[in-house]
This record gives C-alpha cells, sequence and structure tokens, in this order.
C-alpha cells in the first residue's frame, strides 16, 4: 500500500471517529440550546457548564474506581450488575452532576425560564459524555476497533446521558420555579423560608425528584445493558428490556421538553399582553 493511500485512510479513519465521538453531543445540545434560547452571554454559561461537566470525569473516575475496588461486584451475577450499575456507575455520576448544576442554579443570573434547567443540565452532562466517550476510545484497555466503540456508544451513552438529563433538569425547573407562575423561589424576595407552605414542599418534593429519578433511571439502563451483556439466562430479555428502555426515555424526554417550553411560552404571552395593556392605559391618560 503506497504511503499517499495509507495517510488518506488514516484521515477517513480519523474523520469518522470525530464525528461518532462529536456528532451526538452538539445535536442533542444544539436543540436544547434552541429551545432556551439566549445571548452570547448565555452561550458562554453554556460553555462554561459544558466543560465543568468534562473535567469532573476525572474525579468520578477515580471515585468509581474506589467504590469497584471496594464493593468488588462480579459482572456475572445480576447482584454484580446492580452494584456496577446503580452505585458505581449512576449513583456516583448523578451526584457528581447535580452538584455541578445545583451550583450553577444558584449562581446564575440567567436561570430565567424553565427551559434553562434542561439547558443547563444538558450542558453539563453532555459535558461529561463527551470526554467519557473519548477516554473509552482512546484509552489502552478499550477494544482495538475505537470506531466502533465510538459508533456503539453514540447511539447507547451519549443518547442516555441526554436523558438523564432532561430528567434532572425537568424536576429542577418544578421545584424553582412553581407549576405555572414561572418564579424563581431562590431569588424571591424571602427566598425558600418566605415562601408559604405548599410552595416549599413543592420545592423540596422536585428537588429530591431532579436528584433520585435521574440516579433511578441511570442505574436502571446501565443494569440492563450490564444483565444484557453477561452470560446470564436473563440476557436476552434485559437487551430487550433496555432498548424498550431508551425508546421510553427519548418519548418522555421529548414529552418534557415541550412541556417546560409551553410554559414559558405561556408566561411571555402573559407579560406581553401585560405590556400592551399598561401601554393603552398611559396612552388613554
Amino acid at each position: 500500500m503506497s504511503p499517499i493511500l495509507k495517510i488518506l485512510l488514516v484521515c477517513g479513519y480519523l474523520f469518522f471517529l470525530s464525528i461518532y465521538v462529536f456528532a451526538p453531543v452538539f445535536l442533542f445540545l444544539k436543540k436544547l440550546a434552541d429551545a432556551a434560547g439566549g445571548t452570547k452571554k448565555l452561550w458562554k454559561t453554556y460553555a462554561l457548564l459544558f466543560l465543568a461537566g468534562g473535567l469532573s470525569t476525572l474525579p468520578v473516575a477515580l471515585v468509581e474506581w474506589g467504590l469497584s475496588a471496594l464493593l468488588n461486584p462480579d459482572p456475572e451475577t445480576v447482584w454484580g450488575c446492580f452494584l456496577d450499575g446503580f452505585v458505581v456507575a449512576s449513583f456516583t455520576e448523578e451526584t457528581t452532576k447535580f452538584a455541578i448544576l445545583a451550583f450553577a442554579v444558584l449562581r446564575s443570573a440567567r436561570f430565567v425560564r424553565y427551559t434553562r434547567a434542561l439547558s443547563f443540565a444538558a450542558c453539563v452532562s453532555l459535558g461529561f459524555a463527551f470526554v467519557e466517550n473519548a477516554l473509552y476510545v482512546v484509552s489502552p484497555w478499550s477494544p482495538n476497533d475505537s470506531l466502533f466503540v465510538a459508533f456503539m456508544r453514540s447511539f447507547t451513552s451519549i443518547p442516555g446521558h441526554f436523558i438523564f438529563s432532561i430528567f434532572m433538569g425537568y424536576f429542577l425547573a418544578l421545584a424553582i420555579f412553581g407549576k405555572k407562575k414561572g418564579v424563581n423561589i431562590l431569588k424571591a424576595e424571602g427566598g425558600i423560608s418566605g415562601a408559604s407552605e405548599k410552595r416549599r414542599k413543592n420545592y423540596y418534593k422536585n428537588v429530591a425528584l431532579s436528584y433520585g429519578v435521574a440516579i433511578a433511571a441511570h442505574g436502571i439502563y446501565d443494569f440492563l445493558l450490564m444483565i444484557g451483556a453477561s452470560p446470564s439466562q436473563f440476557s436476552g430479555l434485559a437487551f430487550v428490556a433496555w432498548i424498550g428502555l431508551l425508546i421510553a426515555g427519548f418519548y418522555a424526554s421529548n414529552l418534557c421538553v415541550d412541556v417546560l417550553k409551553a410554559r414559558d411560552q405561556a408566561i411571555a404571552e402573559t407579560k406581553q399582553a401585560a405590556r400592551k395593556s399598561d401601554y393603552h392605559i398611559n396612552v388613554r391618560r
């Protein structure tokens, strides 16, 4: 084979590898960024959250390594798959992403819409998925066919992280903005302590759901995938259930996006109608 042909083959290989590693992340990210809207300053916030999610892979990997050494889960048993899926992977990763998201929500002045919770959560989660996917491809312990690994993870891991982030962001939006009015409880006069008892209960309930549902969804997802890849007698059934879960997750996440987009739109229309009413009152005066 000529040197030129070798160079062309390597360039083509790297091109497709980059597509499988990078493209799914940015496609999902653009979907939510378009839904949430925003300015250049908001995109800066998105970039910082994406970077934070990516950098968090290092401490997460260390914690997961420590938990694996402590628990020593056997991947060929159901109990081992449960420990690996729920405790080692799901709990560690979703806790880290939730901590970054909570910090951003408390600090950002641009957290003003329901859909911003989705875009903030997705930036953190997809930043994590981006680096994780790249590390799986280039790591020395990954399979020899890096292109196949990247291709498979673009249809499994990255969509999974996206779905988990939507669940996390959806319930966090309900916690902070309430069910209809869109008032940020963290920045309202009196804060959480000054809110009504019903509003406080709604806040704490949805914060717990934001954290808990993401962990549960991620844990079930990993557990079924690990069982499906194991020599267990339930492997075939688990793999079918995993595919069904992925399809259901996509449907549910799209529904969450649509619900929060509708709430943002309703609030925007109410404010616009109020401005028009004030204008007409001032003109009559």
